[in-house]
């Protein structure tokens, strides 16, 4: 670990956390779409509408996270289609105000910018 130019460390770690959080999120909103469909009562038709777009975010939420989380292991693992694929998952992040913004800033610094970073994607 210790022989990991800083870049990689940070990219590698925020996509890991990142993509972490939003599988358990999507997890999390499975749950709660499942919970709201249940508790329809008298306005069963819109629990449902609610429960089904909580699904549908639930499972963006989950794809998105192990995106990241491949994306994670390419990063680390120094792979050139990592680099690719991380650079387009933070311009998406950059949406996210504000902290997927600043996160999503920091990492298009170290793909993009770092010249000790971005080099290593190249050989």
């Amino acid at each position: 670990m210790a022989d990991k130019p800083t870049g990689i460390l940070v990219c590698a770690i925020l996509f890991a956390i990142g993509g972490l959080l939003s599988v358990l999120g999507g997890l999390a909103m499975l749950l709660m779409g499942g919970a709201m469909f249940g508790m329809g009562g008298a306005d069963a038709e819109v629990a449902g509408m609610f429960a089904g777009m909580m699904g549908i975010f639930a499972v963006i939420a989950i794809i998105i996270g192990i995106a990241e989380l491949v994306v994670a292991y390419g990063i680390w693992n120094l792979k050139k289609w990592a680099r690719i694929a991380g650079i387009v998952l933070a311009v998406i992040s950059l949406i996210s105000i504000p902290i997927g913004t600043i996160i999503g800033i920091v990492i298009l610094y170290f793909l993009l910018i770092d010249k000790n970073t971005k080099d290593l994607f190249t050989e």
